[in-house]
Protein backbone atom coordinates (compact mmCIF):
# COMPACT_ATOMS: atom_id res chain seq x y z
CA UNK A 1 0.00 0.00 0.00
CA UNK A 2 2.54 2.45 -0.84
CA UNK A 3 1.96 5.55 -2.21
CA UNK A 4 4.14 6.91 -5.17
CA UNK A 5 3.65 10.67 -5.69
CA UNK A 6 3.44 11.71 -9.74
CA UNK A 7 4.94 14.55 -11.24
CA UNK A 8 5.58 15.67 -15.01
CA UNK A 9 9.08 15.23 -16.25
CA UNK A 10 9.01 16.51 -19.75
CA UNK A 11 11.54 15.58 -22.92
CA UNK A 12 11.45 17.65 -26.10
CA UNK A 13 12.61 17.05 -29.52
CA UNK A 14 12.47 20.13 -32.65
CA UNK A 15 12.15 18.56 -36.11
CA UNK A 16 12.50 21.31 -38.74
CA UNK A 17 12.35 20.80 -42.48
CA UNK A 18 13.08 23.54 -45.25
CA UNK A 19 10.83 24.70 -47.63
CA UNK A 20 8.37 22.46 -49.73
CA UNK A 21 6.55 24.53 -51.94
CA UNK A 22 2.92 22.78 -50.10
CA UNK A 23 0.84 24.39 -47.67
CA UNK A 24 1.72 22.99 -43.93
CA UNK A 25 -2.00 22.60 -41.57
CA UNK A 26 -1.52 23.89 -37.79
CA UNK A 27 -2.21 20.85 -35.52
CA UNK A 28 -1.64 19.68 -32.70
CA UNK A 29 -1.74 15.91 -32.12
CA UNK A 30 -1.65 12.89 -29.44
CA UNK A 31 1.44 10.71 -30.72
CA UNK A 32 1.19 8.05 -28.12
CA UNK A 33 -0.46 7.01 -25.24
CA UNK A 34 1.20 4.69 -22.85
CA UNK A 35 -0.57 3.06 -19.86
CA UNK A 36 1.32 1.49 -17.12
CA UNK A 37 1.14 0.35 -13.21
CA UNK A 38 4.22 1.92 -12.46
CA UNK A 39 4.47 5.73 -12.60
CA UNK A 40 7.54 6.28 -15.31
CA UNK A 41 5.67 3.67 -17.21
CA UNK A 42 2.54 6.36 -17.66
CA UNK A 43 3.47 9.03 -20.28
CA UNK A 44 2.23 10.54 -23.43
CA UNK A 45 3.89 12.23 -26.13
CA UNK A 46 2.17 15.65 -27.94
CA UNK A 47 3.10 17.16 -31.37
CA UNK A 48 2.85 20.81 -32.33
CA UNK A 49 3.26 21.16 -36.00
CA UNK A 50 2.91 25.07 -37.87
CA UNK A 51 4.01 26.09 -41.72
CA UNK A 52 4.40 29.82 -42.06
CA UNK A 53 2.58 32.91 -43.13
CA UNK A 54 3.90 36.00 -45.35
CA UNK A 55 6.07 37.78 -43.35
CA UNK A 56 7.39 34.79 -40.71
CA UNK A 57 10.83 35.42 -39.33
CA UNK A 58 10.12 33.15 -36.66
CA UNK A 59 7.44 30.39 -35.11
CA UNK A 60 6.82 29.37 -31.70
CA UNK A 61 5.04 26.82 -30.13
CA UNK A 62 3.48 26.72 -26.78
CA UNK A 63 2.27 23.21 -24.99
CA UNK A 64 0.30 23.31 -21.96
CA UNK A 65 -0.84 20.15 -20.38
CA UNK A 66 -4.39 19.64 -18.93
CA UNK A 67 -5.33 17.18 -16.95
CA UNK A 68 -8.92 15.57 -15.66
CA UNK A 69 -8.55 13.37 -12.24
CA UNK A 70 -10.96 10.54 -11.81
CA UNK A 71 -14.55 11.72 -10.83
CA UNK A 72 -13.46 15.48 -12.18
CA UNK A 73 -16.38 17.26 -14.56
CA UNK A 74 -13.68 19.02 -16.45
CA UNK A 75 -10.07 19.87 -17.16
CA UNK A 76 -7.14 21.33 -15.46
CA UNK A 77 -3.88 23.35 -16.46
CA UNK A 78 -0.78 21.14 -14.42
CA UNK A 79 2.05 23.18 -13.70
CA UNK A 80 5.13 21.47 -14.29
CA UNK A 81 8.28 22.87 -15.75
CA UNK A 82 8.67 22.96 -19.64
CA UNK A 83 5.30 23.82 -19.70
CA UNK A 84 3.70 27.04 -20.45
CA UNK A 85 6.86 27.95 -22.24
CA UNK A 86 7.04 29.43 -25.67
CA UNK A 87 9.44 27.57 -27.75
CA UNK A 88 10.92 29.17 -31.39
CA UNK A 89 12.05 27.89 -34.32
CA UNK A 90 15.05 28.30 -36.16
CA UNK A 91 15.09 31.41 -38.67
CA UNK A 92 14.62 30.63 -42.60
CA UNK A 93 12.55 27.72 -42.31
CA UNK A 94 9.06 26.84 -43.56
CA UNK A 95 7.81 23.64 -41.20
CA UNK A 96 7.88 24.14 -37.45
CA UNK A 97 7.14 20.46 -35.84
CA UNK A 98 7.98 20.35 -32.07
CA UNK A 99 7.62 16.89 -30.04
CA UNK A 100 6.79 16.46 -26.16
CA UNK A 101 6.97 14.01 -23.99
CA UNK A 102 5.34 14.52 -20.50
CA UNK A 103 6.08 11.51 -18.36
CA UNK A 104 4.98 10.44 -14.70
CA UNK A 105 1.27 10.77 -15.40
CA UNK A 106 -0.67 9.97 -12.05
CA UNK A 107 -3.76 7.44 -12.59
CA UNK A 108 -6.83 7.21 -13.16
CA UNK A 109 -7.02 10.18 -15.13
CA UNK A 110 -7.30 11.91 -18.61
CA UNK A 111 -4.26 14.10 -20.27
CA UNK A 112 -4.66 16.20 -23.45
CA UNK A 113 -2.64 19.02 -24.63
CA UNK A 114 -3.84 22.70 -25.54
CA UNK A 115 -1.00 24.10 -28.20
CA UNK A 116 -0.57 27.77 -29.15
CA UNK A 117 1.04 28.51 -32.10
CA UNK A 118 2.48 31.69 -32.95
CA UNK A 119 4.05 33.34 -36.16
CA UNK A 120 6.59 36.19 -35.40
CA UNK A 121 7.75 39.05 -38.27
CA UNK A 122 9.89 41.86 -38.12
CA UNK A 123 10.93 42.92 -34.46
CA UNK A 124 9.35 39.64 -32.90
CA UNK A 125 5.72 41.82 -33.71
CA UNK A 126 3.09 39.02 -33.55
CA UNK A 127 1.76 38.58 -37.29
CA UNK A 128 -0.60 36.05 -36.07
CA UNK A 129 -1.93 32.99 -33.68
CA UNK A 130 -3.69 29.87 -32.93
CA UNK A 131 -4.56 27.60 -30.26
CA UNK A 132 -5.26 23.81 -31.46
CA UNK A 133 -6.23 20.86 -28.58
CA UNK A 134 -5.08 17.31 -29.16
CA UNK A 135 -7.11 13.92 -28.30
CA UNK A 136 -7.58 12.54 -25.11
CA UNK A 137 -4.60 10.47 -23.30
CA UNK A 138 -6.33 8.12 -20.85
CA UNK A 139 -4.72 6.51 -18.24
CA UNK A 140 -6.33 3.90 -16.40
CA UNK A 141 -5.21 3.03 -12.68
CA UNK A 142 -3.24 -0.12 -13.11
CA UNK A 143 -2.44 -1.41 -9.74
CA UNK A 144 -3.70 -4.00 -7.61
CA UNK A 145 -6.59 -3.66 -5.11
CA UNK A 146 -7.30 -5.78 -2.50
CA UNK A 147 -10.60 -6.32 -1.45
CA UNK A 148 -12.69 -8.34 1.82
CA UNK A 149 -15.27 -10.45 0.74
CA UNK A 150 -17.77 -12.75 2.55
CA UNK A 151 -17.30 -14.07 6.18
CA UNK A 152 -18.41 -17.04 7.05
CA UNK A 153 -18.19 -19.40 9.92
CA UNK A 154 -18.69 -22.74 11.58
CA UNK A 155 -18.23 -24.43 14.94
CA UNK A 156 -14.84 -25.86 15.81
CA UNK A 157 -15.03 -27.28 19.07
CA UNK A 158 -15.51 -25.63 22.41
CA UNK A 159 -16.08 -21.47 22.64
CA UNK A 160 -14.26 -22.13 18.75
CA UNK A 161 -15.47 -21.65 15.00
CA UNK A 162 -13.68 -21.49 12.29
CA UNK A 163 -14.28 -18.20 10.06
CA UNK A 164 -13.16 -18.54 6.48
CA UNK A 165 -13.15 -15.21 4.80
CA UNK A 166 -12.82 -14.41 0.93
CA UNK A 167 -9.36 -12.36 0.03
CA UNK A 168 -9.97 -10.79 -3.66
CA UNK A 169 -7.60 -8.89 -5.77
CA UNK A 170 -9.79 -6.43 -8.09
CA UNK A 171 -7.26 -4.67 -9.31
CA UNK A 172 -5.00 -5.21 -13.02
CA UNK A 173 -2.21 -6.52 -11.71
CA UNK A 174 -1.02 -9.13 -9.85
CA UNK A 175 0.23 -8.84 -5.98
CA UNK A 176 3.25 -9.38 -4.12
CA UNK A 177 2.90 -11.72 -0.67
CA UNK A 178 1.38 -9.80 1.79
CA UNK A 179 -0.25 -10.52 5.31
CA UNK A 180 -4.13 -10.78 6.79
CA UNK A 181 -4.93 -10.39 10.10
CA UNK A 182 -7.37 -11.38 12.06
CA UNK A 183 -9.51 -10.93 14.86
CA UNK A 184 -12.25 -11.17 17.24
CA UNK A 185 -13.57 -8.45 19.16
CA UNK A 186 -9.72 -7.06 21.05
CA UNK A 187 -8.39 -11.00 20.61
CA UNK A 188 -5.83 -10.47 17.64
CA UNK A 189 -5.32 -14.17 15.44
CA UNK A 190 -1.85 -14.77 14.27
CA UNK A 191 -1.85 -13.52 11.03
CA UNK A 192 -1.61 -15.12 7.83
CA UNK A 193 0.71 -14.96 4.52
CA UNK A 194 -1.03 -14.97 1.65
CA UNK A 195 1.11 -15.40 -1.76
CA UNK A 196 0.72 -13.13 -5.04
CA UNK A 197 -2.40 -12.38 -6.43
CA UNK A 198 -3.28 -12.20 -9.49
CA UNK A 199 -5.42 -9.94 -11.57
CA UNK A 200 -8.98 -10.94 -10.63
CA UNK A 201 -8.65 -13.65 -8.80
CA UNK A 202 -9.17 -14.56 -5.01
CA UNK A 203 -8.67 -16.69 -1.87
CA UNK A 204 -10.35 -18.49 1.00
CA UNK A 205 -8.70 -17.95 4.26
CA UNK A 206 -9.69 -20.21 7.64
CA UNK A 207 -8.90 -18.99 10.77
CA UNK A 208 -9.94 -20.83 13.75
CA UNK A 209 -10.57 -18.35 16.81
CA UNK A 210 -12.79 -17.80 19.81
CA UNK A 211 -16.38 -17.50 19.18
CA UNK A 212 -17.84 -14.18 18.44
CA UNK A 213 -20.58 -12.64 19.37
CA UNK A 214 -22.67 -9.56 18.86
CA UNK A 215 -20.72 -7.53 21.58
CA UNK A 216 -17.32 -8.95 19.59
CA UNK A 217 -17.46 -8.60 16.08
CA UNK A 218 -14.37 -9.61 13.73
CA UNK A 219 -12.03 -7.46 12.27
CA UNK A 220 -10.49 -8.13 9.28
CA UNK A 221 -7.19 -6.23 8.07
CA UNK A 222 -5.58 -7.02 4.63
CA UNK A 223 -1.81 -6.23 3.83
CA UNK A 224 -0.84 -4.40 7.93
CA UNK A 225 2.70 -4.33 6.66
CA UNK A 226 2.26 -2.53 3.15
CA UNK A 227 3.26 -4.65 0.98
CA UNK A 228 1.14 -3.59 -1.84
CA UNK A 229 0.57 -0.76 -3.72
CA UNK A 230 -2.98 -0.39 -4.39
CA UNK A 231 -5.16 1.22 -6.33
CA UNK A 232 -7.77 1.84 -3.21
CA UNK A 233 -6.68 1.82 0.01
CA UNK A 234 -9.66 2.71 1.96
CA UNK A 235 -10.76 -0.93 2.08
CA UNK A 236 -8.36 -2.98 3.49
CA UNK A 237 -9.55 -3.41 6.76
CA UNK A 238 -13.40 -4.28 7.46
CA UNK A 239 -15.64 -5.38 10.87
CA UNK A 240 -17.79 -7.92 10.53
CA UNK A 241 -20.80 -8.88 12.56
CA UNK A 242 -20.53 -12.27 13.90
CA UNK A 243 -21.87 -14.77 10.92
CA UNK A 244 -23.40 -17.12 13.38
CA UNK A 245 -25.98 -16.22 16.49
CA UNK A 246 -27.46 -18.31 19.02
Amino acid sequence: MRKTACTATLVALVLAAPASGQTVPTRASLDACHTGAAPLDRFAVFSGQMGTVPGTKRMQVRFDLLQRAAGGTGFRRIQAQGLGVWRSSVPGIDIFRYHKQVANLAAPGQYRALVGFRWLGDGGRVLQQAVRRTRTCKQPDLRADLAIGPLTAERAGTGKLAYTVIVRNDGRTATPTFGVGFAVGDQAQPPQTVQPLAAGEQRALTFVAPRCDASEPVRVTLDPDLAVDEANEGNNTRTIPCPLSG
